[in-house]
């Protein structure tokens, strides 16, 4: 069994629900919009004071933990 394709296939059942992903130098939280390729698309607040969000894309490979919030 390939573990990136099944850590794939778990991601998607997370879609629309908020998430905490950890990587070497950051740690995001946001909305899962979407995950292909090795990647995940994550809707995450700016930071700060500011209301905006940003799209942030996150290869699977850079990702220490996720943690469904």
């Amino acid at each position: 069994m390939d573990f990136a394709a099944t850590l794939e296939e778990q991601l998607r059942r997370l879609i629309g629900e908020t998430i905490q992903v950890a990587t070497d130098n950051n740690l995001l939280e946001g909305q899962l919009t979407d995950v292909e390729d090795g990647t995940i698309e994550l809707l995450a607040g700016a930071g700060g004071y500011e209301r905006e969000t940003r799209t942030v894309l996150i290869p699977l490979a850079a990702v220490n933990f996720i943690r469904e919030l």
